[in-house]
């Protein structure tokens, strides 16, 4: 039957109703989703697309508890279903942080708001998303830097009140071992000046770290600078069995020198320990277009995931004498020089660290 002129013209109106609904939530930068009283979405704005990576064809019908993490995804149906009952709103008309979860399943932290509405009797709700990632990278750069500072603060104590005395003990402790004439006090003495060096290498690892001196940038041949710390690596007698490969033509690199060889001197060491000082290490260093890679790659172990997660964080380690600041000071000083550091642990095995700096070369 031919609609009448009323008709189509109260059909062209709900059309442009609906086109200028869409334009809005469209144009939305924050999620907005639409459900029924069972779940299942309804509308799904571009925003939405963007933060949790469906599109809004795949989720149509679906029930909006995909869109959460455990244990909220299990309980969301019955939220609603005690909120339809009850009428008790525990997070509608109020707003809360809470995570969502993406298409591939890592988390996103938002502010949702949900609002109920009804329609020719049926129960509706609004769901707007605020995404927070940003806002929670900043709060804990700020925590970061704030710890930071009382960290700058404390090693500059340990420097003026430890270090300098702990030179002393040390001298002192050589000039009565040295007028020992027993073998078995020798030993002893020994033990005590290694037990001083170790907690004055402590020390200068905590005072890199916390103050760490500003860069002075200059071009650096990179794989000369690689093949001095694999000498150096070599050279000790922990190592005798192990052999460090530097593959590599010379590639010249916009950084500090100082610290570019701290940076790598801690991750070959850590690399070295990780095999017991046997078997053998890889470095690889190339260009790669506006950047310098240099690779060190292992074949230990590997690196388990819940300790690659903490990895630079300052004061964690694995090893029973281990500072817990050598990963972190690598990674300090390299992002003090525009350059970045990835760790990965291949299926194959082993630990492979990539250090990104900046490239010197036209």
């Amino acid at each position: 039957m031919t609609p009448t002129g009323d008709e189509r013209a109260s059909l062209d109106a709900l059309r442009l109703s609906d086109a200028r609904w869409r334009a809005v939530i469209d144009a939305a930068v924050d999620g907005i989703i639409v459900s029924d009283a069972l779940g299942r979405i309804e509308a799904f704005n571009a925003a939405a697309e963007r933060m949790f990576g469906y599109s809004e064809q795949e989720m149509i019908g679906k029930n909006v508890s995909q869109l959460m993490p455990e244990p909220d995804r299990s309980k969301h149906d019955g939220y609603i279903d005690h909120h339809l009952k009850t009428g008790e709103r525990k997070i509608i008309g109020i707003g809360r942080a809470v995570n969502g979860q993406r298409r591939d399943g890592s988390l996103i932290p938002v502010h949702l708001s949900v609002g109920e509405f009804v329609i020719d009797g049926q129960t509706h709700f609004t769901g707007i998303l605020h995404d927070l990632s940003r806002r929670t990278e900043l709060e804990v750069q700020l925590r970061e830097a704030s710890a930071m500072a009382r960290l700058g603060e404390m090693a500059a104590v340990i420097a003026h009140e430890v270090k300098n005395p702990l030179a002393a003990v040390r001298g002192a402790v050589q000039v009565i071992g040295s007028r020992l004439g027993s073998s078995s006090d020798g030993a002893v003495i020994k033990e005590i000046i290694a037990r001083i060096d170790t907690l004055n290498e402590l020390i200068q690892d905590l005072l890199i770290f916390a103050r760490p001196p500003a860069p002075k940038l200059d071009r650096v041949d990179v794989r000369a600078l690689v093949e001095s710390v694999a000498t150096l690596l070599r050279r000790d007698p922990a190592n005798h069995s192990l052999h460090v490969d530097v593959v590599g033509e010379p590639v010249l690199a916009r950084a500090d020198a100082s610290l570019l060889t701290i940076s790598v001197q801690n991750l070959v060491i850590n690399a070295a320990q990780s095999q017991q000082g046997r078997g053998e290490i890889q470095v690889v260093v190339s260009a790669e277009g506006p950047l310098v890679r240099i690779q060190v790659r292992d074949h230990g172990s590997g690196i388990p995931p819940e300790i690659r997660a903490n990895l630079f964080r300052p004061f964690k380690t694995t090893k029973a004498r281990g500072t817990g600041l050598g990963m972190a000071t690598a990674k300090r000083l390299i992002e003090s020089q525009g350059g970045q550091i990835d760790v990965e642990s291949p299926a194959s095995g082993g630990t492979v660290v990539t250090l990104l700096v900046p490239s010197a070369s036209p």
